[in-house]
């Protein structure tokens, strides 16, 4: 599978949010579900096996989860052969799942 092009944001949690923000508003984004997993697959890659801030650290499961559901979804809704020529930049995963997300990283901002 190709990549898309990455969403141009620093690995911090306002990106986060953003980005997450913007997979709860998929009429609205300018990035497809495609593009917001890979970014978190990314975020997640460059922070797994180093010493983080805990504002960090405690992202890493959401944003590992997003990538996770994203692929489970493919495999879950699509044949193999539908995925071979399906263009993914239009594959949708569930609104709500994000709003989820993005709940879930709001809610240690303020160290709750």
């Amino acid at each position: 599978m190709r990549r898309s092009d990455s969403i141009p944001l620093p690995f911090i949690l306002e990106s986060v949010v953003r980005v997450l923000a913007w997979g709860s508003e998929p009429d609205t984004s300018p990035y497809s579900h495609k593009q917001i997993a890979e970014w978190c697959d990314s975020f997640w890659c460059e922070f797994m096996d180093v010493d983080v801030a805990p504002d960090i650290e405690r992202l890493l499961p959401i944003l590992a989860d997003v990538d996770v559901q994203w692929d489970l979804f493919l495999a879950n809704t699509y044949s193999f052969d539908q995925l071979r020529s399906l263009s993914l930049d239009e594959v949708r995963l569930p609104k709500e799942w994000f709003a989820g997300w993005l709940a879930e990283a709001k809610g240690g901002e303020n160290g709750v």
